[in-house]
């Protein structure tokens, strides 16, 4: 006891055991545990006791736990039934730390009401509950032999207790539904992943099909694009060489025009006149050709300068 007191509030736990509890196992019997916290908001807090095999709505444990405490007011409980999958709840009851306190010698060994997830009584779990070191505690010594009798003590439900009591209940039920249809669908389930495998190599095939139609086509919209270009392309030097080939003919005509321009006024030639009026000296170009008047004349048709050889002569 003096160890005790040299030590920090602490609260010493007895799990005797539960009885009258509901009965969650549809096949067999339930496995129920113990399992406790002081700190709700943190999961990992739980400790728990073994597992009473087989025990069905009656279980013991007789197992101790100490745990120290910082001014938290309640002690929440949990009687749990082991499953293969997800647990189930069984029952679970929030208990005020106060009636403890001021229990003689601060030790309560009490038997607490526990509640269902729909919130109902439903059980009773025994619990010897002793407080170390805790400022405002009943040091009375208790009766000889330091044990009180056992009587009922305080539970109660938190809000925030049964939010999480029916959260467990609705994950072991959706995981309870999901193994049932997956049982009671495994030979349809089977066809359908044989379909589905089917289907889905199927599916494959054809996305593989279109993927390579789609390839197809891409690289035929390409070459065309690509023929498209290289027509403009060749169509655009063909347009640019015959503009030079008329460009250089352009030229070449203004050239030979201005040269023959040049060439007849150096000469003074002009075109043959067949009914025109000529003196001798005067030139004229017929046929691309110049001559040269001989005499003076009064031109007829049928005088051309290439068979007149007695008044043009070529120059």
């Amino acid at each position: 006891m003096l160890a005790q007191q040299n030590q920090g509030p602490s609260l010493s736990i007895i799990a005797h055991g539960a009885s009258n509890l509901k009965d969650v196992e549809t096949f067999g019997k339930q496995d129920p545990y113990f399992r406790f916290t002081l700190d709700l908001e943190n999961p990992k807090s739980f400790q728990k006791t073994f597992v009473h095999k087989n025990a069905g709505k009656n279980a013991v444990w007789n197992q101790s736990f100490n745990v120290p405490l910082n001014g938290e007011p309640d002690l929440f409980i949990e009687i749990m039934d082991e499953e293969t999958t997800t647990d189930a709840i069984i029952a679970f009851a929030a208990i005020p730390l106060n009636q403890v306190v001021h229990a003689p010698g601060g030790n309560l060994n009490a038997i607490f009401s526990v509640y269902t997830p729909d919130g109902k009584q439903n059980g009773e779990v025994t619990l010897t509950l002793t407080v170390h070191n805790v400022p405002g505690q009943n040091s009375d010594y208790l009766a000889a032999g330091g044990q009180e009798d056992i009587r009922f003590g305080v539970s109660r439900i938190v809000d925030v207790h049964l939010k999480r009591a029916k959260s467990l209940k609705n994950k072991e039920m959706a995981t309870d539904a999901g193994l049932a249809v997956a049982g009671g669908l495994f030979a349809i389930g089977a066809g359908l992943l044989a379909n589905k495998l089917n289907n889905d190599h199927n599916q494959e095939e054809q996305d593989r099909k279109n993927a390579d139609l789609e390839e197809q086509q891409e690289h035929e919209r390409f070459e065309d694009e690509k023929r498209r270009l290289e027509a403009e392309q060749a169509k655009f030097q063909a347009d640019q060489e015959a503009f030079r080939r008329q460009q250089e003919e352009n030229q070449q005509n203004q050239y030979e025009s201005h040269h023959e321009h040049h060439r007849r006024e150096e000469h003074g030639g002009c075109e043959w006149d067949p009914v025109g009026t000529y003196s001798a000296g005067d030139k004229v170009e017929y046929h691309g050709r110049d001559y040269i008047c001989l005499q003076g004349h009064t031109s007829n048709p049928t005088w051309e300068p290439t068979v007149a050889n007695s008044i043009w002569r070529r120059d």
